[in-house]
């Protein structure tokens, strides 16, 4: 399978692809083997992989693809998120991994799999809801400890200079989407919501990398949830009641680090720019190629 390779893209610099995966119950749960889960991560080209719901079988997955491998332990997180990286491993935190890119070249890669319920795109949808203001409140007492520990985790790497990544499956939509102007041509129920958790890592400083690639969210939504609507995997039960969002984000902070590339892998043409069939996830995976400037080895 042809993947990407650093060497050949950038001659100037280096290329670092990091992908965001929720492999969905340990990846075999659509009853597809787990090589399926592994074909997305070879699809996508992938250096670095922060998977979600990996049940176990972060470890398989990284034999089978000759990367080394972290299990976050941190709660909520156990047995669900993981990193997984060409690169070696040279300290492990709460919720990531500091990797040793080349000698004296270092970045760090956290990742987070957020509180599912209750999901508020879900109560927006029911009506549950009389002003915004009350959707970012909800939003906030559900999710709001969580992403606040792993942004005080990540605050002292940020003040050094040093190169972090944020992946996961955030269950949480990006106040970079539900805007006025996805408000204004129908998107989103027509509804402005500056979700918190977006925001709150926007302002530490980091960056949405796929929205710096394409920054229109109208003309690229880059929808991640969910391929298999109303097959009772954790969504709507009923196809036609399905809301679909993009919650699975990589985000990016560092000096040298520019994102160029940023697609969704999964089920078609259609939904995906990577297409990999049966597609194993009720996830679409996100796949970020930064330039960096210095040669990897």
């Amino acid at each position: 399978m042809q993947v990407y390779s650093l060497a050949m893209e950038y001659q100037n610099g280096s290329l670092l692809s990091i992908l965001s995966f929720n492999i969905l119950y340990g990846g075999t749960h659509l009853g597809q083997p787990l090589n399926q889960t592994a074909k997305v991560i070879e699809t996508a080209g992938a250096d670095v992989v922060v998977l979600c719901e990996h049940i176990g079988n972060a470890r398989p997955l990284a034999d089978r693809l000759a990367l080394h491998c972290h299990e976050v332990t941190a709660p909520p997180y156990r047995d669900s998120v993981a990193v997984l990286s060409r690169f070696p491993m040279i300290e492990t935190f709460d919720h990531g991994v500091r990797l040793g890119l080349t000698e004296g070249e270092t970045a760090c890669v956290f990742g987070v799999h957020l509180s599912s319920s209750p999901y508020q795109p879900y109560q927006v949808r029911d009506g549950t809801f009389s002003r915004v203001e009350e959707v970012v409140e909800n939003a906030e007492t559900t999710r709001g400890q969580e992403i606040d520990r792993v942004l005080a985790e990540i605050a002292p790497w940020m003040k050094k200079g040093e190169r972090v990544f944020l992946c996961g499956d955030f269950n949480e939509p990006s106040h970079l989407d539900w805007t006025d102007r996805s408000a204004a041509v129908g998107l989103h129920f027509k509804k402005m919501v500056p979700w918190p958790c977006s925001g709150k890592v926007i302002a530490t400083g980091m960056e949405d990398s796929l929205r710096a690639v394409h920054p229109n969210e109208c003309r690229a939504p880059a929808v991640t949830w969910t391929p298999v609507p109303g097959q009772g995997v954790g969504g709507a039960a009923n196809v036609a009641d399905e809301v679909h969002d993009r919650i699975d984000f990589v985000y990016h902070t560092g000096g040298d680090i520019r994102p160029v590339a940023a697609k969704i892998v999964g089920e078609d043409h259609k939904h995906s720019d990577l297409v990999v069939e049966p597609y194993p996830s009720d996830h679409r995976a996100v796949v970020v190629r930064f330039q960096l400037n210095f040669a990897l080895n």
